[in-house]
């Protein structure tokens, strides 16, 4: 019989781990190798974004091996990244490798999710990945269910961007449901928009 994932908080301790997981499960992603054309700078950016936004909120959750990783935010919670020297470096470094074409992407992704976002209160899920050489074994299902069941006890929905079509039979599996489908940016692959009513 397999044993089902454990799933852990992440401390401070683990913004590393964090960051390596969604990097490799991001570094074939169609929307975020279209934003972000450079997938040397993915760890960097989720270190970032955990460190800066997702760890500060409580809500960065990963496996007890270290293979699947999550970043949520809890209803009420900024979706704003505070601007940082960090920020900066990896903002530079990206226009160094993939030209200054790259901010227009950035810059209309942005816009894209800031206008699609709910503004009634819910649980956000900004990221869920599994490393490549673990995927199918339950891992991204166990992500889900830890904060599924909180949604359902506190009576709150959940919303979340697709960023892969691959993915999305996942999260319907789990309740989520299709609200509507739109272009990262000019050019750019679809993004699909997912809420789940609480159960």
């Amino acid at each position: 019989m397999t044993t089902a994932p454990e799933i852990r908080t992440a401390s401070t301790a683990d913004i590393d781990q964090v960051a390596d997981i969604l990097a490799d499960a991001f570094s074939d992603d169609p929307c975020m190798n279209w934003v972000v054309p450079h997938v040397g700078l993915y760890a960097g950016f989720y270190r970032l974004l955990a460190q800066r936004l997702f760890l500060p909120s409580g809500m960065v959750f990963l496996d007890s091996e270290a293979r699947a990783a999550a970043m949520w935010l809890p209803p009420g919670a900024s979706m704003r990244l505070p601007m940082s020297l960090e920020q900066l470096w990896l903002v530079f470094q990206l226009v160094i490798h993939s030209g200054i074409s790259v901010l227009p992407r950035l810059q209309q992704s942005h816009e894209v999710m800031m206008r699609r976002h709910p503004r009634e209160p819910h649980y956000y899920l900004h990221a869920i990945g599994v490393r490549g050489d673990s995927q199918g074994r339950g891992l991204g299902s166990a992500l889900l269910k830890h904060v599924i069941r909180q949604c359902d006890e506190e009576s709150m929905p959940a919303y979340l961007e697709s960023s892969s079509a691959l993915n999305i039979p996942l999260y319907q599996r789990h309740g989520f449901e299709i609200q509507d489908e739109e272009p990262i940016g000019d050019g750019g692959p679809p993004l699909t928009f997912m809420w789940r009513e609480p159960r």
